[in-house]
C-alpha cells in the first residue's frame, strides 16, 4: 500500500472512529475464512461494521478521537467491531458468535467514551434488546392504569355477581 493509499485509509477510519457509540478491539488468531464471513454478516445484522486494519494506522487513526485508550488493545491480529446505533445489540452478537468460535476473543473496548474491560463486556452483552427494554417501560408506565381500572370497574362487576346470584337463588 502507498503512502497517499495509507493516508486515505487512516483518514476514513478516523472520519468512521469520531462518529460511534461503541467500538470493541477483536483477537481473530485462529478464524477460518467461512467464520470471519459469518462474524462479519452477525455484525452487519446489528447494524455494525467490523474491518481488519494494521495496527499502525489504527492507532493513527485514533488521534485526535475519544478512542486513544483503545490503542494498548491494538496488538497481534486485531479487528476493530463498532456500531454507531445499539452497542447492547453489537456486543451480543460478538459474544453469542464467541461461544460458537473460541477463537475470538474481545481484547477490550469502549462506551461512550469510557474504557471497557472483559467483565463489563459480557454484563454489556447479557442486557436485554432495546425492543425488550422498551416494552418492560411500556409495562411500568400502563400498570397504575391497568390497576386503576381493575379498581373503577370492581364495584359494577360485584353487583352484576350479586344480581346473578340472587337470579339463580330465585330460580330454585
Amino acid at each position: 500500500m502507498e503512502r497517499a493509499a495509507k493516508q486515505a485509509a487512516v483518514e476514513a477510519l478516523n472520519e468512521k472512529l469520531r462518529a460511534v457509540a461503541a467500538v470493541f478491539a477483536v483477537d481473530y488468531r485462529g478464524l477460518k475464512v467461512e467464520e470471519a464471513t459469518e462474524f462479519r454478516n452477525k455484525i452487519r445484522e446489528t447494524g455494525g461494521s467490523y474491518r481488519v486494519v494494521k495496527n499502525t494506522l489504527t492507532k493513527r487513526a485514533l488521534e485526535g478521537t475519544s478512542l486513544k485508550s483503545l490503542e494498548p488493545h491494538l496488538e497481534g491480529m486485531t479487528g476493530l467491531a463498532f456500531t454507531e446505533t445499539d452497542p447492547v445489540a453489537l456486543a451480543r452478537a460478538i459474544h453469542d458468535f464467541a461461544k460458537g468460535v473460541p477463537a475470538i476473543v474481545v481484547k477490550g473496548g469502549i462506551l461512550d467514551d469510557q474504557e471497557v474491560d472483559e467483565a463489563q463486556f459480557k454484563a454489556l452483552a447479557a442486557l436485554p434488546s432495546r425492543e425488550a427494554l422498551y416494552a418492560q417501560l411500556l409495562s411500568v408506565l400502563e400498570a397504575p392504569i391497568r390497576n386503576l381500572l381493575g379498581v373503577l370497574s370492581a364495584p359494577a362487576r360485584d353487583l352484576v355477581l350479586v344480581l346473578k346470584a340472587k337470579a339463580e337463588k330465585a330460580e330454585t
